[in-house]
């Protein structure tokens, strides 16, 4: 169940990659995250935008991401629907965050249900600023 699970978000997020690219009209740094742990680079000061699959629909949400200290979350994290109108169809979590000193920080986020104790995945990104 699990892998199905993991596949569909994974399809979803190349969906999105292909389709999707472009549909954030701001001049922040796009990072569509696709699995595993991953890093990338900017400058300090500048923001990184976050993006991954969700459907809420299932029960499942990300959780409230662990960030380390100096790296600051712009807002409240976003949701967009792939297909709007679309009744339990997936759609797209958003973050920003950004750092103001140089430096390596990390951004962490689970996939799951709140009642469970158990993820079925997990964000793991490590965001390196200039």
């Amino acid at each position: 169940m699990k892998k199905i699970i993991i596949l569909s978000l994974a399809s979803i997020v190349l969906f999105g990659c292909v389709f999707g690219a472009g549909c954030i009209s701001n001049d922040n740094i796009e990072f569509s995250y696709s699995g595993g742990e991953q890093s990338i680079s900017a400058k300090a000061g500048e923001i990184i935008t976050i993006t991954t699959e969700t459907n809420p629909s299932t029960g499942y949400s990300w959780t409230e991401p662990v960030v380390s200290e100096g790296l600051t979350i712009v807002g409240t994290g976003s949701y967009s629907d792939a297909e709007p109108g679309l009744v339990g169809a997936g759609g797209f979590c958003y973050w920003n965050v950004t750092a103001e000193k140089s430096g390596t920080y990390t951004f962490t986020t689970e996939y799951k249900r709140p009642w469970e104790t158990e993820s079925i995945s997990t964000i793991k990104v490590t965001l390196i600023f200039k």
